[in-house]
């Protein structure tokens, strides 16, 4: 925080994403949709200004007293919205349709495979180079975001309570829902979206070894370029058995998943430097 005096009075001021309210949150996001560095410099003043309404309120007040080498002071205060993106939890909840949306825990922690796997194909049909789908983004929402359990309290006292409040993900849901949130706050879709990329970013990163490619198929193309081999992986461990058939599969915790195809893919590493070395020697 950065605390500012103007005309004795003090205030602090947020100087990244965790020290925001929700609420500033929601009206700050939007800024990013203008690159502040490519606005003549009049634009640039009036977007600072407007986000330093939303972190220091009572600059109303004083303004129109206030030089214009110290309205430039203040402005620059803001910069930070444009340079960072979030990285944290921007809110516990949202509200449409008189519904509250629970977002899943940090570091998906009480997220399942089958969700994590689903977000991801969302997502890439969204940030897709080519044909991008804008209407993904509010599937990724959906797939994530869900209303409480209605059965929660018995729920939290049964064995298979996992930490996870909000209903179990189904598809034919969370694209009804997709559907219907086509005014939903652009604050939140931005809020969920960033939260979910800073999420799967130190996932894969934990899981690094699944999604390293295979140097005998260098040159072959993907077998799914949107994402969809990883509900196919899926399908390929419910085979195995170890966690039960596909349905069971996806409602496994997603680290539980991974860890077991990083666990898998790192015993074929060494397999195959095994094999190279027992070649090497013979």
């Amino acid at each position: 925080m950065k605390k500012v005096k103007i005309d004795g009075v003090s205030q602090l001021i947020p100087e990244r994403w965790e020290e925001c309210t929700e609420e500033q949150i929601q009206q700050l996001l939007p800024l990013q949709l203008v690159v502040l560095n490519e606005q003549e410099p009049q634009s640039r003043g009036r977007l600072k200004n407007a986000a330093l309404r939303v972190l220091f309120p009572m600059v109303k007040k004083f303004e129109k007293d206030l030089l214009p080498e110290q309205l430039w002071a203040l402005g620059q205060l803001t910069r930070w919205i444009w340079e960072k993106r979030l990285t944290h939890k921007p809110f516990e909840s949202f509200e449409f349709e008189g519904v509250d949306y629970l977002l899943p825990d940090d570091n998906f922690s009480n997220t399942t495979a089958i969700e994590i796997a689903m977000a991801n194909i969302h997502y890439l049909a969204y940030t897709r180079p080519e044909n991008p789908n804008p209407r993904a983004v509010l599937q990724l929402v959906t797939t994530l975001c869900r209303p409480v359990r209605k059965d929660l309290k018995s729920f939290r006292k049964s064995a298979d309570w996992n930490g996870d409040a909000r209903e179990e993900y189904n598809t034919i849901l969370a694209d009804e829902r997709a559907g219907r949130m086509t005014t939903l706050g652009l604050g939140v879709v931005m809020g969920v979206l960033q939260y979910f990329e800073a999420m799967n970013s130190r996932f894969v990163s934990m899981y690094r070894e699944v999604y390293e490619p295979d140097p005998d198929a260098a040159d072959l193309p993907p077998l799914y370029a949107g994402g969809e081999g990883l509900v196919t992986t899926l399908m390929e461990i419910a085979k195995t058995g170890t966690f039960g058939d596909f349905d069971k599969v996806c409602k496994q915790n997603g680290h539980t998943v991974w860890l077991f195809l990083k666990d898998t893919n790192l015993k074929i590493a060494r397999a195959k430097v095994l094999a190279e070395q027992a070649e090497e020697n013979e």
